[in-house]
C-alpha cells in the first residue's frame, strides 16, 4: 500500500461517521398538518348530510376548512356510534366527525367526535318547522361547539393555520329569527248595530305595530256595502266607514297565538232618505264606540298566518233614525264587529 492510499482510507474512515451521523434516521410520514384541516359530516337517513354540509361550508369556507360527507355507520348504542366515528375521522386524517339524527321530542341530535383534543360532545337542537331553518340551526350549533372544543388546543395551534384562524375569530352569535314588528291584514269583514240596527259587509284591513314582545298597537278600516230599510213610505240607505283603533296583548302557544286588548271605533255614518209623500232629509253623525277585542291566530309560514278576530263595544252617541214616527235604523247602543283572513309580518 503507498502512503497516497493510506491517507485516502484514513480520510475515508474519517468521513464515514461524519457522514453517518449527517443521514437523518428514517421516520414515520408526517400526520395531516392542522393548518389543512377536513371535517367529515354523517347523518341518520332522516337528515340530509349534503344539505347540511352545504350549510356548515358557509361558516367554514372562509377559513379553509374543507366540509366533506361520508354515510353514516349502521346505528347501534351511543358508544358505538362515537367509536365508529373516531375511527372513520383516524381513517380520513379529519379533525372532527359530525354526526346528526332525529331525537326524542321534536329534537335533533348532533354528535361531535373532535379528534384534535380527543373529545366526543352529544347537544341537542330544537327542531325548526321549516327545513331551511333546520339545517342553518344545526350548521350554526355545530360550527360554535367546535370552536369551543378547539379553543382548548389553542396554545397548540398555528394562529395562520385554519383551526388556528377559527379559534381567534371572535364566535358569531347565534342569528335569532327577527321580530316582525309591523304587519298587515285583510279578509273578510262585517260591522253590525244588533236589535233594529243596520249591519254591514265589506274588505276590512289593518296594519300593526308591536313595539315590545307583550303589545301590538293596530288601526283599521273597511270598505263595506251599504244597509237599507223602509217603513212603507220612506227608503233610506246608510253608509259608514269605520276607523279601528286596539292595544293587544299576545299570548303564544306553538303556532297559535290569541291577541286581546281594548278597542276604540271612530265611525262616520250617513243615512240618506227618499219618499215621494213624506218630507225626509239625510243626515250624518261620527259615533264614538268603546269596548274590546280578541282574535286567534294560527300560523301557516314563518311570517304569515290566518286569523278569525271579532269585537264588542257600546256606542257613546249612537241615534236612532226614525221616519214618521216609525223606525228606520237604531245604532244607539251595541256595536259588533268581525274579520276573517290572512295577515302578513314584516321585518
Amino acid at each position: 500500500m503507498t502512503g497516497a492510499s493510506t491517507v485516502l482510507t484514513a480520510v475515508a474512515l474519517l468521513a464515514a461517521p461524519a457522514l453517518a451521523q449527517e443521514q437523518p434516521e428514517a421516520q414515520p410520514p408526517p400526520a395531516q398538518p392542522l393548518g389543512i384541516s377536513q371535517i367529515v359530516v354523517t347523518t341518520a337517513p332522516s337528515i340530509d348530510a349534503q344539505r347540511l354540509a352545504d350549510a356548515l361550508r358557509i361558516y367554514l369556507d372562509e377559513f379553509g376548512i374543507r366540509v366533506e360527507t361520508r354515510p353514516a355507520a349502521e346505528g347501534g348504542d351511543l358508544r358505538k356510534q362515537i367509536d365508529d366515528a373516531r375511527q372513520l375521522g383516524e381513517a380520513l386524517r379529519a379533525v372532527a366527525v359530525i354526526r346528526a339524527e332525529h331525537g326524542a321530542r321534536g329534537v335533533v341530535e348532533i354528535e361531535l367526535i373532535d379528534l384534535a383534543t380527543d373529545k366526543a360532545l352529544v347537544v341537542s337542537v330544537p327542531r325548526p318547522e321549516r327545513d331551511e331553518d333546520l339545517y342553518r340551526a344545526l350548521a350554526l350549533k355545530i360550527q360554535a361547539v367546535l370552536r369551543a372544543t378547539l379553543s382548548e388546543a389553542r396554545a397548540e395551534l398555528d394562529p395562520q393555520s385554519s383551526l388556528g384562524r377559527l379559534v381567534a375569530e371572535a364566535q358569531p352569535p347565534e342569528v335569532a329569527p327577527r321580530p316582525l314588528h309591523l304587519s298587515l291584514d285583510a279578509g273578510y269583514g262585517f260591522v253590525a248595530f244588533p236589535g233594529d240596527g243596520p249591519s254591514f259587509a265589506g274588505l276590512a284591513v289593518r296594519a300593526a305595530w308591536r313595539p315590545g314582545p307583550h303589545l301590538e298597537l293596530a288601526v283599521g278600516t273597511a270598505a263595506l256595502g251599504s244597509a237599507t230599510a223602509t217603513n212603507g213610505t220612506v227608503e233610506a240607505t246608510a253608509n259608514i266607514i269605520p276607523v279601528h283603533l286596539t292595544a293587544r296583548r299576545p299570548f303564544v302557544a306553538g303556532r297559535a297565538q290569541l291577541l286581546a286588548g281594548p278597542c276604540l271605533d271612530a265611525t262616520y255614518i250617513r243615512v240618506a232618505a227618499a219618499s215621494v209623500t213624506t218630507p225626509v232629509r239625510s243626515t250624518r253623525n261620527v259615533m264614538i264606540g268603546l269596548g274590546g277585542e280578541a282574535e286567534a291566530r294560527v300560523a301557516i309560514l314563518t311570517s304569515a298566518w290566518l286569523f278569525a278576530r271579532a269585537a264588542a263595544l257600546g256606542v257613546l252617541n249612537g241615534e236612532r233614525y226614525d221616519a214618521s214616527g216609525a223606525p228606520l235604523f237604531d245604532t244607539s247602543r251595541l256595536q259588533l264587529s268581525g274579520t276573517i283572513g290572512a295577515g302578513l309580518g314584516l321585518p
